[in-house]
Protein backbone atom coordinates (compact mmCIF):
# COMPACT_ATOMS: atom_id res chain seq x y z
CA UNK A 1 0.00 0.00 0.00
CA UNK A 2 1.15 3.40 -1.17
CA UNK A 3 1.99 5.94 2.06
CA UNK A 4 -0.84 7.69 3.46
CA UNK A 5 -2.25 10.51 5.65
CA UNK A 6 -5.01 11.69 7.72
CA UNK A 7 -6.21 15.35 7.68
CA UNK A 8 -9.66 17.17 8.01
CA UNK A 9 -11.71 17.08 4.90
CA UNK A 10 -12.33 20.51 3.26
CA UNK A 11 -15.02 21.60 1.28
CA UNK A 12 -12.51 20.48 -2.03
CA UNK A 13 -12.89 17.42 -0.72
CA UNK A 14 -16.52 16.39 -1.12
CA UNK A 15 -16.86 15.57 -4.56
CA UNK A 16 -14.69 12.56 -4.04
CA UNK A 17 -16.51 11.98 -0.65
CA UNK A 18 -19.64 11.81 -2.23
CA UNK A 19 -18.58 9.44 -4.56
CA UNK A 20 -17.50 6.78 -1.80
CA UNK A 21 -20.55 7.48 0.31
CA UNK A 22 -22.69 6.40 -3.29
CA UNK A 23 -20.87 3.20 -3.65
CA UNK A 24 -20.87 2.14 0.13
CA UNK A 25 -24.27 2.90 1.48
CA UNK A 26 -27.86 2.02 0.17
CA UNK A 27 -29.25 5.45 1.95
CA UNK A 28 -26.26 8.11 1.19
CA UNK A 29 -25.71 11.28 3.02
CA UNK A 30 -25.97 14.14 0.47
CA UNK A 31 -23.88 17.26 0.30
CA UNK A 32 -26.08 19.09 2.87
CA UNK A 33 -25.38 16.18 5.27
CA UNK A 34 -21.57 16.62 4.91
CA UNK A 35 -21.87 20.73 4.45
CA UNK A 36 -23.42 20.53 7.78
CA UNK A 37 -21.33 18.08 9.84
CA UNK A 38 -18.54 20.12 8.80
CA UNK A 39 -19.58 22.86 10.52
CA UNK A 40 -20.45 21.74 14.01
CA UNK A 41 -17.65 22.57 16.72
CA UNK A 42 -18.25 19.19 18.31
CA UNK A 43 -17.71 16.88 15.08
CA UNK A 44 -14.60 15.68 13.47
CA UNK A 45 -14.41 15.01 9.55
CA UNK A 46 -11.10 13.26 8.56
CA UNK A 47 -10.03 11.89 5.25
CA UNK A 48 -7.53 9.34 4.77
CA UNK A 49 -5.28 10.57 1.57
CA UNK A 50 -2.64 9.68 -0.80
CA UNK A 51 1.05 10.72 0.78
CA UNK A 52 1.95 11.52 -3.12
CA UNK A 53 -0.61 14.14 -4.03
CA UNK A 54 -2.84 14.66 -0.71
CA UNK A 55 -5.83 15.06 -2.64
CA UNK A 56 -7.16 11.46 -3.61
CA UNK A 57 -9.40 10.19 -1.23
CA UNK A 58 -8.92 6.93 0.23
CA UNK A 59 -11.62 7.06 2.74
CA UNK A 60 -13.18 9.15 5.50
CA UNK A 61 -14.61 9.46 8.85
CA UNK A 62 -17.09 11.70 10.82
CA UNK A 63 -17.53 11.37 14.63
CA UNK A 64 -18.64 13.58 17.41
CA UNK A 65 -16.78 14.19 20.33
CA UNK A 66 -18.52 15.85 23.21
CA UNK A 67 -18.02 15.23 27.21
CA UNK A 68 -20.41 12.36 27.79
CA UNK A 69 -18.82 10.40 24.77
CA UNK A 70 -18.05 10.15 21.35
CA UNK A 71 -20.12 8.88 18.41
CA UNK A 72 -19.03 7.49 15.46
CA UNK A 73 -22.03 9.23 13.12
CA UNK A 74 -19.96 7.59 9.41
CA UNK A 75 -17.19 5.93 7.74
CA UNK A 76 -16.83 4.91 4.17
CA UNK A 77 -13.54 3.28 2.37
CA UNK A 78 -13.33 3.57 -1.15
CA UNK A 79 -14.04 -0.04 -2.57
CA UNK A 80 -10.79 -0.22 -4.19
CA UNK A 81 -8.56 0.92 -0.92
CA UNK A 82 -10.53 -1.45 1.01
CA UNK A 83 -8.93 -4.84 3.22
CA UNK A 84 -5.61 -2.56 3.12
CA UNK A 85 -6.43 -1.39 6.59
CA UNK A 86 -7.96 2.08 5.91
CA UNK A 87 -10.76 1.64 7.89
CA UNK A 88 -8.62 0.22 10.83
CA UNK A 89 -6.33 3.59 10.87
CA UNK A 90 -9.49 6.04 10.53
CA UNK A 91 -10.96 4.35 13.72
CA UNK A 92 -7.61 4.83 15.53
CA UNK A 93 -8.08 8.42 14.92
CA UNK A 94 -11.33 8.42 16.54
CA UNK A 95 -10.18 6.35 19.36
CA UNK A 96 -6.78 8.54 20.02
CA UNK A 97 -8.84 11.81 19.89
CA UNK A 98 -11.41 9.88 22.70
CA UNK A 99 -8.17 8.87 25.16
CA UNK A 100 -6.31 12.15 24.88
CA UNK A 101 -9.65 13.69 25.77
CA UNK A 102 -10.56 11.38 28.56
CA UNK A 103 -14.04 10.52 26.90
CA UNK A 104 -15.78 7.76 28.61
CA UNK A 105 -16.84 5.88 25.76
CA UNK A 106 -17.23 5.51 22.47
CA UNK A 107 -20.20 4.52 20.63
CA UNK A 108 -21.91 3.78 17.07
CA UNK A 109 -25.26 1.85 15.72
CA UNK A 110 -24.22 -0.21 12.60
CA UNK A 111 -26.76 -2.03 9.96
CA UNK A 112 -27.22 -5.67 11.17
CA UNK A 113 -26.61 -6.87 7.94
CA UNK A 114 -23.12 -4.83 7.46
CA UNK A 115 -20.92 -8.02 8.85
CA UNK A 116 -17.32 -6.62 7.33
CA UNK A 117 -18.24 -3.26 9.75
CA UNK A 118 -19.64 -5.86 13.02
CA UNK A 119 -16.37 -7.77 12.60
CA UNK A 120 -13.69 -4.66 12.25
CA UNK A 121 -15.70 -2.59 15.33
CA UNK A 122 -15.15 -6.25 17.36
CA UNK A 123 -11.71 -6.80 16.33
CA UNK A 124 -11.32 -3.17 17.94
CA UNK A 125 -13.09 -3.75 20.99
CA UNK A 126 -16.02 -2.57 20.62
CA UNK A 127 -19.29 -5.00 22.45
CA UNK A 128 -22.45 -4.44 21.41
CA UNK A 129 -25.22 -3.37 23.90
CA UNK A 130 -28.32 -3.53 22.36
CA UNK A 131 -29.81 -3.65 18.81
CA UNK A 132 -32.79 -0.31 18.03
CA UNK A 133 -35.23 -2.35 15.80
CA UNK A 134 -36.35 -1.01 12.45
CA UNK A 135 -33.69 1.69 13.25
CA UNK A 136 -32.99 2.28 8.93
CA UNK A 137 -35.58 3.87 6.80
CA UNK A 138 -35.66 -0.01 5.17
CA UNK A 139 -36.84 -1.27 8.48
CA UNK A 140 -33.14 -2.95 9.22
CA UNK A 141 -32.15 -3.25 12.91
CA UNK A 142 -29.09 -1.00 14.30
CA UNK A 143 -27.11 -2.59 16.49
CA UNK A 144 -25.68 -0.46 19.54
CA UNK A 145 -21.97 -1.38 19.56
CA UNK A 146 -19.68 1.00 22.76
CA UNK A 147 -16.14 0.87 23.49
CA UNK A 148 -15.60 2.04 27.22
CA UNK A 149 -12.76 4.19 27.58
CA UNK A 150 -11.32 1.87 30.44
CA UNK A 151 -10.85 -0.70 27.41
CA UNK A 152 -9.36 1.76 25.25
CA UNK A 153 -5.82 2.63 26.55
CA UNK A 154 -4.89 -0.96 25.26
CA UNK A 155 -5.66 -0.82 22.06
CA UNK A 156 -4.30 3.00 21.23
CA UNK A 157 -1.11 3.19 18.82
Amino acid sequence: MKAVSARPAVDEDLEQILAIEAQCYPEPWTEGHFHHEMQKAFSRMMVITDDDTDSVILGYIIFWVQAEGVSLHNIAVDPKWRGMGVAKKLMHIMINEAVRDEIPKISLEVRQSNKAAITLYKAMGFKKTHERPKFYNNGETAFVMELKSSDLTAIVH
